[in-house]
């Protein structure tokens, strides 16, 4: 997937006060994560796209790490968790694009949720994850499949462009490591297709098209979503997740 880094970053920054109370499909995303992985100690834990938060909140609570090392594209993301993690003294930031940063130091575990499908070459990134692990370290990472969001994309014939199945797991298999690699398509509800748009601009899923949207095809948009894509729970987006658990042999 190519998308230009500096709208990424503008997108994501605006969504800094809005992306905790919209983000359930993330926070899913990362607890579930967690189940994936084995009940040990991370001594020292980097995280590419920490966000807000809110996936770091919940390593800490799992892992009580000796120390965090928190990376993001967005300043404004950043303070927010700077904000959020005001108590917490062994917490490092590092602003900036993973693609471009030297990793420094050794890691029991590297995590990312919800972030590595920006990556204009997913492996060399994570190449250089696992070498920036100790040995018997872990790579976890979530990202998106290629059904994602398809009632979008379906009506606007517009969308970005997920990694399949097959595709993930053929670059992890290039780290000659041992992995788990599971997969999920789950639909999430909404109150109605605007709740639903707003959501996502509200966690900065959006703005990635070179459309212009006027008020009229908005309202066709939306009336159109409704009345394919609704049920008596509201209006449905389907979501396709990935869950990647990766160790470095020592």
């Amino acid at each position: 997937m190519i998308v230009k880094k500096e709208s990424l970053k503008k997108h994501f920054s605006k969504a800094s006060r809005t992306y905790d109370d919209n983000a359930s499909v993330q926070l899913y995303m990362g607890k579930k994560l967690l189940e994936y992985m084995a009940e040990e100690k991370f001594k020292n834990v980097l995280e590419i796209g920490c966000g807000s938060g809110i996936f770091t909140s919940e390593i800490i609570k799992r892992y009580s790490p000796d120390t965090v090392n928190l990376n993001d594209i967005s300043e404004a993301m950043l303070n927010t968790c700077r904000e959020r993690f005001s108590d917490y003294k062994n917490i490092s930031y590092h602003l900036g694009d993973i693609e471009k940063i030297t990793l420094k130091g050794s890691y029991d575990l590297v995590a990312s949720n919800a972030c590595l499908q920006w990556l204009s070459d997913l492996r060399g990134a994570l190449n250089g994850f696992i070498k920036a692990l100790t040995p018997n370290g872990v790579l976890a990472f979530t990202s998106f499949g290629n059904e994602n969001v398809r009632e979008i994309s379906s009506i606007t014939n517009n969308g970005l462009r997920y990694l399949s199945y097959s595709e993930i797991e053929e670059i992890i298999k290039t780290l000659n490591e041992p992995y788990s690699l599971h997969e999920e398509i789950i639909q999430f509800h909404y109150k109605d297709a605007l709740d639903m748009l707003k959501t996502l601009k509200k966690t900065g899923v959006t703005g990635f098209s070179k459309k212009t949207w006027t008020r009229g095809m908005l309202n066709r948009l939306i009336d159109e979503y409704e009345s394919k894509y609704s049920d008596e729970n509201g209006v449905y987006l389907t979501w396709h997740l990935y869950y990647a658990v990766i160790r470095k042999q020592a």
